[in-house]
């Protein structure tokens, strides 16, 4: 099996896409820069990011209730 591949697509300097083989996550950005999430797999899920403001994702929250904290420096 080949591997995966990770692709990013930006908009106005701010990442707007990432596809990772057949899962496609949408970031978009609302008043104040507020990112918001949603991946698109099988079953559709969406998240709110909570970003610094330099927009390096800290924290995210699923549509579920569940917390996800990413990687911290």
């Amino acid at each position: 099996m080949p591997p995966t591949r990770t692709l990013f697509f930006y908009q106005s300097d701010n990442l707007s896409t990432v596809k990772t083989g057949e899962e496609s996550r949408g970031i978009f950005r609302g008043v104040a820069n507020i990112a918001h999430a949603e991946l698109h797999t099988d079953n559709a899920q969406s998240a709110l990011l909570a970003t610094d403001d330099k927009g390096s994702v800290l924290q995210v929250q699923s549509n579920e209730g569940g917390k996800s904290d990413t990687d911290q420096p």
